[in-house]
């Protein structure tokens, strides 16, 4: 049960039902040599069932020049089974761009920290225009990712909190999870990438039980599809969730941190690539 539940009864419906998720990014081909916003698909793997479409909110110029460290917004909306869009579920925000000009290099002070936002239903801004990462409104905030001070040295690391109420019937940050990568990382497109979330104790320490809580995993399987990824934005993971008694804003909030990280580092590994550079997932 969350302690502050923001998401409607049929969005938790669905989060927690399901245990394991693929999410499935839309091949995407520039038009007039203009990058395209993102979209995905997220599926039950078990069934294959499509749940949830989601597109990408961002500025065409700080798209085509900042990316992928531009300010996006990403709104979630659940699909029926014909794969019509029928509510929103959750808004996911990450500031970038020229607020944010030290995204995705070392993390020495907060400014230079891919950081998101997951509010429940669809967010927008005070004057009601789509997008606009870093204004929107923060009342319906069900949770947070953040890379930390240091970013995890040579390990990535994310940490991962949801909202719970004070004494003085305020709300405030506890961090539940941490994302934990391989050591050295490097964004390689041609096999599975697996990040551990591992739960945070009461006492602030790390469960030394790797990914007790899920598990997250990057593909390809197949040179094949590397070879595909390196050619057009087309990505593919799979989110495994171990523990039952994780939440369902808990789950959304998993998920977020999950395009958080496609945007932190394998977005950044595939435009390297297309240059014809080595991409690295940097923190």
């Amino acid at each position: 049960m969350d302690a502050i539940p923001l998401i409607d009864a049929q969005t938790a419906a669905i989060l927690g039902s399901v245990q394991k998720y693929t999410v499935q990014q839309h091949d995407k081909i520039s038009v007039n040599c203009v990058e395209q916003p993102n979209t995905y698909t997220i599926y039950n793997l078990e069934t294959q069932q499509a749940l949830i479409r989601v597109e990408e909110q961002s500025e065409c110029c700080t798209r085509c020049f900042c990316a992928p460290n531009h300010s996006v917004v990403l709104q979630f909306n659940a699909l029926d089974p014909s794969g019509n869009a029928i509510f929103p579920v959750i808004t996911v925000e990450r500031e970038g761009g020229c607020s944010k000009p030290c995204l995705g290099g070392f993390v020495c002070m907060d400014c230079c920290a891919n950081e998101a936002f997951i509010h429940a239903g669809s967010v927008v801004q005070a004057d009601g225009q789509p997008g606009g990462a870093g204004k929107l409104p923060r009342d319906r905030v069900i949770g947070r990712a953040k890379v930390p001070i240091l970013g995890g040295g040579l390990t990535p690391t994310i940490q991962v909190m949801d909202r719970t109420p004070t004494a003085d019937h305020e709300f405030a940050d506890h961090e539940f999870a941490r994302v934990i990568g391989p050591t050295l990382f490097r964004a390689v497109l041609c096999c599975d990438q697996s990040f551990a979330v591992k739960r945070v104790n009461k006492d602030g320490s790390v469960s030394v039980d790797v990914g007790d809580i899920a598990t997250i995993t990057k593909k390809p399987k197949s040179m094949m599809g590397a070879m595909r990824q390196m050619l057009i934005d087309s990505d593919l993971y799979e989110l495994e969730v171990h523990d039952p008694a994780v939440t369902p804003q808990q789950r959304a909030t998993l998920i977020g941190t999950l395009f958080m990280m496609d945007y932190m580092f394998f977005e950044r590994d595939r435009s390297a690539s297309k240059n014809g550079a080595a991409g690295a997932g940097g923190v």
